[in-house]
């Protein structure tokens, strides 16, 4: 059985936040990046990473306001990878 996932889905299109509820199961996804990196969901929580799923567009102009302000760079620049603390993934859908 895969780890328990805490994922916020952020889904702006009336302003508001989602979040999946407690203890449901995200699918497995891949995908390629813009420089060609392949991203899997399930071997960065089997790698022991906390992901966070940014759904977001840049049209929305509530998802683009939080996108911007600053909150999932801060957070990936003092947990992601290559810091001492190295446990968060943020990935923009």
């Amino acid at each position: 059985m895969k780890k328990s996932l805490l994922i916020a889905a952020l889904f702006a299109t009336t302003g508001a936040m989602a979040q999946l509820p407690s203890g449901s199961v995200c699918p497995d996804f891949t995908g390629t990046d813009l420089n060609g990196v392949t991203h899997n969901l399930y071997d960065y929580l089997d790698q022991g990473y906390t992901v966070v799923v940014d759904v977001s567009a840049t049209w929305c102009g509530p998802c683009w306001s939080y996108h911007t302000g600053g909150a999932l760079e801060n957070l990936y620049d003092q947990y992601g990878p290559g810091t001492t603390e190295d446990n968060v993934i943020v990935l923009m859908i």
